[in-house]
């Protein structure tokens, strides 16, 4: 696979926890950050990240949020640029665009950063983020159905949803195809 007009750049060297607030459920990091990391650095504090991903080994927050990544909690805890509080940007030109923040409520002016989630690097590159983590689940309980159809999937998971509520996190679905 040949690179003709892209740049690639390597995060991971920006790898540092900031900043983590138990009393708000605020982290602060650079976007280098593992996922992982993130998430084991968050728990014994009670907190869970709102976002979860097969890569979460590898990944970086920088870049599930410059491609606004969905992940397997979004059934529970929405798209993750919902959770993002502050973030500071280099721009194209060589300025650093700078909204850290950690309040929830911010009704000042544009909110920028929501600007440069999912544009891919395009816009300038994420380097810092400010995030609002969810508190961590008191247990985690998982099911397994097999249905007929895809309709029969899409029942089920509006009944699951209907009686349980919120407590739904995250629903996969595999067809005959990935079983074998």
């Amino acid at each position: 696979n040949a690179v003709f007009d892209e740049i690639v750049l390597s995060m991971e060297r920006m790898s540092g926890i900031t900043n983590l607030e138990p009393e708000s459920g605020v982290v602060e990091c650079q976007a280098g950050v593992v996922l992982q990391v993130l998430g084991d650095t968050v728990a014994p504090h009670g907190y869970t990240l709102p976002l979860d991903l097969g890569s979460r080994g590898s990944c970086q927050i920088g870049g599930n949020l410059a491609t606004h990544a969905g992940g397997l909690r979004v059934v529970k805890y929405g798209q993750l640029r919902g959770s993002v509080l502050g973030m500071r940007v280099v721009l194209p030109d060589g300025r650093v665009l700078d909204s850290m923040s950690n309040m929830r409520k911010d009704n000042t002016g544009y909110d920028l950063k929501q600007l440069f989630i999912g544009s891919e690097g395009t816009l300038g590159v994420i380097t810092d983020v400010s995030l609002l983590l969810p508190q961590a689940p008191t247990s985690v309980n998982v099911a397994m159905f097999g249905c007929k159809s895809f309709e029969d999937v899409v029942q089920t998971y509006r009944l699951a949803r209907q009686s349980m509520g919120e407590i739904v996190s995250a629903c996969e679905f595999m067809d005959r195809t990935c079983m074998k």
